[in-house]
């Protein structure tokens, strides 16, 4: 019995040493989905500092290598085995259905693991393969506990340690090309519009700058790309033009007609006979 008491205090106190080490779950926050939420929205339309993270392979990059074009940010932890890898299955759904409305170079995606030090390169880079995400533009990043502390909270990252694991806000945190929050988007699952829409304005705020035509053609299909609730997916539905080349045409043909039939219509004389009044 003293040797199983024993042995449960120092299994204690070395969870609570590992914990301070890597800093990252020493001092959890207390964690309520209320309290959880309002810090998230109140860093909504801050800049995202110039942080240093490094890819699966252990490359170092820094955020604004993304500047340009909008940037999807996730946060997960790699020792995870239920809410993690389905919330990043659901995600990958979400964004294979805007990549293929919106273009798979008009963002960039991130999923970031937390959990520092122990979601290293390696762990990322085994998660990204388990998942089996092969999506272009989507990078698997980690940092150490200093960078990431500093980068959740920017984000309004909400996290607690707790005996399973961790307890932490579902959150997909949405970035323009300058590198400011636009807005967050919650749950493990989520309405596709909810992603779509403000990325489309975001897309739009990048795509439609472009000089001369390739500016207008972006306007037109971005206009176009509209939420069928029927497939729950985007779609291109360009019947608004269409209805309105139609009524052009049919207003021009009409007024032709009407021209035509004015020039034809006989003249009348006036009568000789009759007199002044």
């Amino acid at each position: 019995m003293r040797l199983l008491l024993l042995l449960g205090l120092l299994l204690g106190f070395g969870v609570a040493y590992a914990l301070e080490e890597g800093g990252q779950a020493a001092s959890p926050i207390k964690l309520s989905s209320e309290s959880a939420l309002k810090f998230s929205e109140s860093v909504v339309g801050q800049q995202v500092a110039d942080y240093t993270l490094l890819d699966r392979n252990g490359k170092p990059f820094r955020i604004s290598d993304y500047r340009g074009k909008p940037l999807l940010v996730s946060f997960i932890y790699t020792s995870c085995s239920e809410v993690c890898p389905a919330t990043t299955q659901y995600l990958a759904k979400a964004v294979k259905y805007m990549q293929s409305a919106l273009g798979a170079d008009s963002f960039a995606v991130l999923t970031v693991g937390f959990n520092a030090p122990w979601d290293s390169p390696m762990t990322m880079r085994d998660f990204a393969k388990r998942q089996n995400i092969k999506l272009p533009n989507w990078e698997f990043a980690s940092a150490d506990a200093a960078t990431m502390k500093s980068f959740t909270r920017n984000l309004g990252f909400s996290y607690e340690y707790s005996v399973a694991g961790f307890n932490h806000i579902s959150l997909l945190t949405l970035i323009d090309q300058n590198g400011k929050i636009y807005g967050q988007v919650y749950g493990d699952s989520f309405e596709l519009p909810s992603l779509g829409e403000p990325l489309k304005k975001m897309v739009g705020n990048v795509e439609t700058q472009y000089p001369g035509w390739e500016g207008l053609r972006n306007r037109i299909r971005l206009f176009c790309t509209v939420y069928d609730p029927k497939t729950k997916t985007y779609v291109s539905d360009y019947s608004f033009f269409v209805g309105m080349f139609i009524s052009v045409v049919m207003i021009y043909f009409f007024a032709a007609w009407l021209i035509r039939a004015w020039r034809n219509a006989p003249k009348r004389s006036p009568n000789p006979n009759q007199g002044p009044q």
